[in-house]
């Protein structure tokens, strides 16, 4: 019982302090508006974590096969969207120097921030192929199916308090940073999407 949760915990706060691109998104929307602002972004990350769990439970074998035989396009389908994304921080970066990063992200509604960040679990293939290589290797392949269970969601509960702490920690400070330092993060997040979409495409 014991041992899938403390396995869970250690693995949801690897992963939270590992996620890359959704790291700093939490960043930039802490900055904004606090853990309230940065929730939705979770709740997009565990969402898309919670069907690699259920798939990788269920449909390892078939996904793995699936993964191998469709990797080159599955990764190019990634690599677009991060470049689409790191064009939309860039468009952003421009018009936050006249309107205020802060003003930017307080507008934008928390469906959109949900959507932006299960974009960029459930695409990146890197995250199926963690889960799946989690499930697949001890010990939580030598876990029962409801100890596999009890794993997935004590990682998930570790991802979501990690990252609200994440938001809430960008939030308390706030106020020493500057407009142009915050606008930097925004650039950075740019650079970031753009490089994955980069890997991705050589993969």
């Amino acid at each position: 019982m014991w041992t899938p949760i403390i396995f869970g915990f250690g693995t949801g706060f690897v992963m939270s302090i590992s996620l890359g691109a959704v790291f700093f998104l939490l960043i930039q929307a802490g900055l904004a508006g606090g853990w309230r602002k940065g929730l939705p972004l979770a709740l997009g990350v565990i969402v898309g974590d919670l069907i690699y769990v259920t798939l990788s439970l269920h449909f390892s074998e078939a996904i793995t096969e699936t993964l191998v035989h469709y990797r080159g396009d599955i990764a190019k389908l990634g690599g677009v969207v991060f470049w689409i994304l790191a064009i939309t921080h860039i468009f952003h970066h421009h018009k936050a120097k006249k309107k205020g990063l802060d003003e930017r992200l307080l507008q934008m509604k928390d469906w959109q921030l949900w959507l932006k960040s299960f974009a960029i679990n459930v695409l990146n293939p890197v995250n199926i192929a963690w889960w799946l290589s989690l499930y697949s290797l001890p010990p939580a392949a030598d876990f029962s199916y409801s100890g596999k269970w009890i794993f997935g969601v004590a990682a998930l509960a570790t991802v979501l308090f990690t990252e609200l702490g994440v938001a809430w920690g960008a939030g308390k400070i706030k106020g020493y940073l500057t407009e142009d330092r915050i606008r930097q993060i925004d650039l950075f997040l740019a650079l970031l999407f753009f490089g994955m979409g980069i890997y991705l495409f050589t993969v």
